[in-house]
């Protein structure tokens, strides 16, 4: 059997060397693998672009240039040339990891006292602010308070002022028809018939609702005290004032008779005293006298009147004609006539009761505006001030606040 002759094996080739015009020789198939399945195609590896020498520096011969041919597995020396894997390290590096233990309890107790310190912190912030705003606030309404009080005083002052000259009208209009009234000679005494209209038109505004909304905290005390008690007596006043004009609407028509009748030295006789005859003596034998009215009244002029004729009267519902006393024995029924002032002084007459009245209705608002007065001389008198003096009093007070 003659010797089979061994491949040459091209070394240049296998080293990726190729001589020119030479055809590269295709690569072997590829041996089966142990499961009879052919290797997994890999494709022919394509060489990176062999980098220029650089300029200057002369390649060794017998070196190859560029890069290393790719590792065949199926040439002979193919474990002669193949790569070593790198080495494994002896004891491969651990990644050091670090455990941090936390006490959760003491976590939990921190974060209890944060908490409680941040709301001290914001309370005490809260308390703060607060204070601040209730200071803020205070001085605030403070001055709006003290500001409203000067306001309320200037127009309290101008109220009082208005008042002042008010009552001092009424004051003067009510002296004035006193005097008319009561003067000394009876032929100078009238009727007020102006002073109705008068009181009528002059009306004291100062009442409850001159005090409303006011402010008070800046008042001094007794000037508070004061402002009440004016209007209380200003409110008596005008409940006086109406008192005495509807009297003198009453009294017009019988005072002007009465007053004209004394202004022209007229007077009048309005009573008689029966004496004697069955009613003259009583059961002890005394004798007595009653009293009758004349009907009409017997008028007379001078300082006694002329009397001729019996007297007219009405007696016990009856009417009666009896003759004027002229003396002797009292058998049978006669008469005497009565003054006129000393009946009036004992029993007035309406009249001259309500003209009475009348006086002293006008003296008593007149003390009321005025005052009492100082004390007659050696006593001692609390006298109660009046209420144009009230309102000069608090007029001062009210211009200093």
């Amino acid at each position: 059997m003659a010797e089979e002759k061994k491949p040459k094996i091209d070394l240049k080739a296998r080293l990726g060397k190729k001589d020119a015009g030479a055809t590269p020789a295709p690569a072997p198939a590829a041996a089966p693998s142990a499961g009879g399945l052919p290797p997994p195609d890999v494709g022919t590896p394509v060489a990176p672009p062999t980098p220029r020498p650089t300029p200057g520096l002369p390649v060794p011969p017998g070196i190859p240039v560029g890069p290393a041919p790719a590792f065949d597995a199926s040439n002979p020396l193919a474990a002669a040339v193949a790569p070593r894997p790198a080495p494994a390290p002896a004891h491969p590096p651990q990644q050091m990891s670090t455990r941090i233990e936390v006490d959760e309890m003491a976590v939990q107790e921190a974060a209890k006292k944060a908490r409680r310190g941040g709301f001290v912190i914001a309370a005490i912030g809260s308390i703060l602010f607060a204070g601040v705003g209730f200071v803020g606030g205070q001085s605030y309404q403070q001055g709006a308070d003290r500001q409203k009080a000067h306001v309320d005083a200037q127009e309290l002052k101008a109220a009082i002022d208005k008042s002042r000259g008010e009552l001092d009208s009424i004051a003067q209009k009510v002296d004035a028809g006193r005097a008319l009234l009561t003067a000394k000679d009876p032929k100078d005494r009238k009727f007020p018939d102006t002073l109705d209209d008068e009181l009528t038109t002059i009306i004291v505004e100062f009442d409850g609702t001159m005090l409303a909304g006011r402010r008070f905290s800046g008042f001094p005390q007794d000037v508070s005290k004061n402002l009440f008690d004016y209007v209380a007596l200003v409110a008596a006043l005008n409940d006086h004032k109406t008192a005495l004009k509807n009297l003198l609407t009453k009294l017009e028509k019988p005072l002007k008779e009465s007053l004209a009748a004394s202004a022209s030295g007229t007077h009048a006789v309005q009573q008689i005293v029966l004496l004697g005859g069955p009613v003259g003596k009583d059961n002890g034998g005394n004798y007595v006298g009653n009293l009758a009215t004349l009907a009409p009244p017997l008028s007379f002029t001078g300082d006694h009147p002329d009397i001729k004729d019996d007297f007219k009267a009405t007696f016990q519902g009856n009417n009666i004609t009896v003759s004027p006393y002229k003396g002797g024995n009292l058998d049978k029924p006669a008469a005497v006539y009565v003054v006129g002032p000393s009946f009036d002084a004992v029993c007035p007459s309406d009249t001259k009761s309500q003209a009475a009245q009348l006086g002293f209705k006008l003296q008593d608002i007149l003390t009321e505006i005025k005052g009492e007065g100082p004390a007659p001389e050696g006593q001692v008198v609390d006298s109660k001030p009046g209420l144009i003096e009230r309102a000069d009093t608090l007029s001062k007070a009210l211009e200093k606040i």
